[in-house]
């Protein structure tokens, strides 16, 4: 299909930069999520790939060549808007048909195209239905055929998938990844939902106050967040305060040895350890590794357990471990396997 590269975008409104020096590239094929909070400017950022919005600043090419005098009717793009916006005095087929005859293409033709977009999506058979007799999940792949059917060699999905239900939501992000797949398009899809972006993209760009904080895979995101804001905002992070102390890291009653990484900071350099949940090891009180500490819920949340702890100079932490473990309410004592140190907003190094 095509490569898209951003290349120091802005876009001001007053003195508020909404996207302030976005520069990012989708290879051929892949599938970018860009997530973040409401506010963020994802959506902005998509809008003025899409067309819909003019940038201040930047630009943004397809294969080498700048879109950007293009109107978004001329741009090889395809938008998938959150609200599904089909007309409703239009049936199915005049819904996805729209664009082709736009463009003036033969009855036969469009016909065709409309068919095959629609079976793409899972819809035979519904051209001549009305939107109000869809439901919200086929509504959702009509908006997502009439995209299609326009074969653009970047296809932009906004939070397609925020108006419906959680089991509905769930069977359709399945269902779009594996189109996306199948067709192979280069894809930007904008969500706040980070199980979402977890669970689809090729890359994840997580955004904050117009800015691209970072950008990876998702395991790499999740495994290295390099910032503090993307380490609690993907996922569940807890975060301790400490200082370098005699060649060691100290956070609360944790001790870490010193990366090299870290020898640069000056000793007493006000830092933070983050350490995941899984990474917290639970064990009885009598056992002599590890720190005292004290369990104070454990929830079951089906496949494992959400375990609350006290942690003296700390507070509250949270853990994660195996039902088969049968932790109870009561003193043990907390190992930490693995951390990440983290100065001045940014990841130093693993722990």
């Amino acid at each position: 299909m095509a490569r898209l590269d951003l290349v120091d975008l802005v876009k001001r409104y007053g003195s508020l930069h909404a996207v302030n020096h976005v520069t990012l590239s989708v290879p051929d094929g892949h599938l970018l999520c860009l997530l973040g909070p409401s506010g963020c400017g994802k959506t902005t950022t998509l809008r003025m790939i899409g067309g819909f919005i003019t940038p201040d600043e930047g630009d943004v090419r397809i294969d080498g060549v700048s879109i950007l005098k293009e109107p978004p009717e001329r741009r090889p793009t395809g938008m998938v808007f959150q609200r599904y916006t089909l007309w409703p005095h239009m049936d199915v087929w005049h819904n996805v048909a729209f664009g082709l005859e736009l463009r003036h293409k033969p009855r036969n033709e469009v016909d065709r195209a409309v068919r095959a977009a629609l079976d793409l999506v899972g819809l035979p058979g519904v051209e001549r239905r009305y939107p109000s007799q869809l439901s919200g999940g086929q509504q959702q792949r009509v908006a997502l055929a009439r995209a299609l059917v326009l074969e653009p060699r970047i296809l932009l999905l906004d939070e397609p998938l925020s108006n419906l239900d959680a089991q509905l939501r769930l069977r359709m992000r399945d269902e779009i990844t594996a189109i996306q797949r199948r067709v192979g398009i280069t894809t930007v899809f904008v969500t706040h939902d980070q199980e979402e972006a977890l669970s689809i993209a090729d890359q994840i760009a997580v955004m904050q106050s117009g800015v691209v904080e970072q950008l990876a895979s998702p395991s790499e995101l999740y495994a290295r967040p390099a910032t503090l804001f993307v380490a609690t905002f993907i996922g569940t992070m807890n975060l301790v305060e400490g200082t370098l102390q005699d060649g060691q890291v100290a956070a609360g009653p944790f001790r870490f040895a010193l990366p090299p990484e870290a020898r640069r900071l000056s000793a007493g350099a006000p830092i933070v350890v983050g350490i995941r949940p899984e990474d917290l090891a639970v064990c009885s009180s009598s056992e002599s590794s590890g720190v005292p500490a004290s369990v104070t819920q454990a929830t079951d949340l089906g496949h494992y357990l959400r375990v609350t702890l006290d942690v003296p100079g700390t507070g509250t932490m949270v853990a994660f471990a195996q039902k088969s473990e049968r932790i109870a309410v009561g003193s043990c004592t907390v190992c930490a396997r693995s951390a990440l140190l983290y100065a001045d907003d940014r990841l130093v190094a693993p722990l």
